[in-house]
C-alpha cells in the first residue's frame, strides 16, 4: 500500500489489489501500475498490497514509496476510520492464499471492528467466465515472441508455479485447452507444466515439471520452444534471472538441439486490467 491520509476517503469502499507479495521491486512496481489504471477507470480509491514479503523491499528501489503488506495496509486504513473495503485478488484462480489465509486475517479484523464491511472479489478466472480472456492473453504473449524472434511453428510449454490446490490446477488446464484451440496449427504443439510442486503423491496433478518436460525428447521436439508464463508478475520465478529462466538455461546446456524463449508475464496485458475492472464492478453493482 502507498501513503495514506485522512483526506483519501471521499469514496467508499477502498479497494485493495492484493498479490502474494514479492521481494522483487519489479513485481511491486508492476502491481502499482495496474492499481493506478484501475483507479483511473473506476474512480474508486485503490491501494496495492502484497499478502506477505513486500514490506521488506527497500523503498529506494520503489521510487521512495515503501511497500506495505496486507495486514499493515488494513490496519493503517482502519486507524484512519475506514470501515468499507473491497479486496481484489491479483490471482488467476482460487489459491489457498485467497480462500484460506485471507479470510482468516479478515476474521481477526472483524473481531476487533464490529462495523467492518469487507467483500472479496473473484479471482481473474472467476467461475470460468475469465477463461477465454486469459487464453487470448496467452495467445497474444506467444504471438509477441513468435513475431519478435521470427519463429516458424514453435512448440509451446505453458508453465505455472504449481499448486497444492487442485482447483487452481483445473484453472490452468481449462485455459490451456482454450489457448491450444486459439493457437491452432500456428504452433507445433502445446503442453502444460509446473515450475515446482510438493513431493507427496496427492500433488501429482502438477506434473510434468518444466525441468523434466524440457529434457523429454518424446514430448518436446528439437528446435524452438516458447515457454509461456502463466504468471502475473515478474517476481523471483518469472522475472529476469528468475527460476523459470534458470530452468531453461539448464535445459539448453543439456540439450544443444533446444532454443528457448520466454513470454512476458500476463499481469500488465490490457485484458487483465479489463478483467480486474469487471471483478470490481461485479462487487459494486451487487450493493
Amino acid at each position: 500500500m502507498d501513503f495514506v491520509n485522512e483526506k483519501t476517503f471521499e469514496k467508499s469502499p477502498v479497494c485493495i489489489l492484493v498479490d502474494n507479495g514479492s521481494l522483487k521491486p519489479d513485481a511491486i512496481l508492476a502491481l502499482r501500475r495496474v492499481t493506478e489504471q484501475l483507479a483511473f477507470r473506476t474512480n474508486v480509491d485503490f491501494r496495492a498490497a502484497g499478502l506477505l514479503h513486500s514490506d521488506k523491499v527497500d523503498a529506494s528501489h520503489l521510487g521512495g514509496r515503501p511497500a506495505r503488506v496486507f495486514v499493515e495496509s488494513m490496519q493503517e486504513l482502519l486507524d484512519l476510520g475506514q470501515r468499507d473495503f473491497l479486496i481484489l485478488p491479483f490471482f488467476l484462480g482460487p489459491s489457498l492464499a485467497i480462500v484460506d489465509w485471507l479470510p482468516k486475517k479478515l476474521e481477526a479484523f472483524r473481531n476487533n471492528y464490529q462495523d467492518l464491511k469487507v467483500k472479496i472479489a473473484s479471482p481473474l478466472f472467476g467461475n470460468g467466465d475469465g477463461a477465454e480472456a486469459l487464453a487470448a492473453i496467452i495467445k497474444d504473449r506467444v504471438g509477441e515472441v513468435v513475431e519478435r524472434e521470427g519463429l516458424p511453428r514453435p512448440f509451446i510449454a505453458l508453465v505455472d508455479h504449481g499448486t497444492p490446490a487442485i482447483a487452481v490446477n483445473e484453472v490452468r488446464e481449462r485455459v490451456v485447452e482454450i489457448a491450444e484451440s486459439l493457437l491452432g496449427d500456428k504452433v507445433a504443439g502445446l503442453v502444460s507444466c509446473s515450475m515446482e510442486r510438493r513431493p507427496e503423491p496427492e500433488y501429482d496433478f502438477n506434473d510434468p515439471l518444466l525441468v523434466d518436460l524440457l529434457q523429454d525428447r518424446n514430448l518436446v521436439p528439437a528446435g524452438d520452444i516458447v515457454v509461456a508464463l502463466l504468471f502475473l508478475s515478474p517476481g523471483r520465478h518469472a522475472g529476469t534471472g528468475g527460476d523459470v529462466e534458470m530452468i531453461c538455461e539448464e535445459a539448453r546446456r543439456d540439450r544443444s538441439d533446444l532454443r528457448t524463449f520466454l513470454t512476458d508475464p500476463l499481469g500488465e496485458h490490457p485484458a487483465i486490467v479489463d478483467l480486474l475492472e469487471q471483478r470490481v464492478r461485479e462487487c459494486l453493482d451487487a450493493d
